[in-house]
């Protein structure tokens, strides 16, 4: 499954496409700095890369999924 960044996460910038690769556990930490703001419900965190080979753990607010 393809989806963009909506932040920057590590080494991958925002509004880049990624690919979904597996769940890696969950995001239970929000601050009002984060997309979407605080939030007292916890998120899946997925593994992602890029088409250079790049992963980074994301929340999945910060995705947005490509159609």
């Amino acid at each position: 499954m393809k989806a963009k960044l909506l932040r920057d996460a590590g080494k991958i910038p925002e509004g880049t496409e990624v690919e979904i690769a597996t769940r890696a556990g969950t995001n239970e930490q929000r601050s009002d700095k984060d997309v979407g703001g605080r939030s007292t419900t916890a998120a899946p965190v997925y593994e992602v890369t890029d088409d250079r080979g790049n992963a980074e753990k994301v929340d999945t607010r910060d995705l947005k999924p490509k159609r």
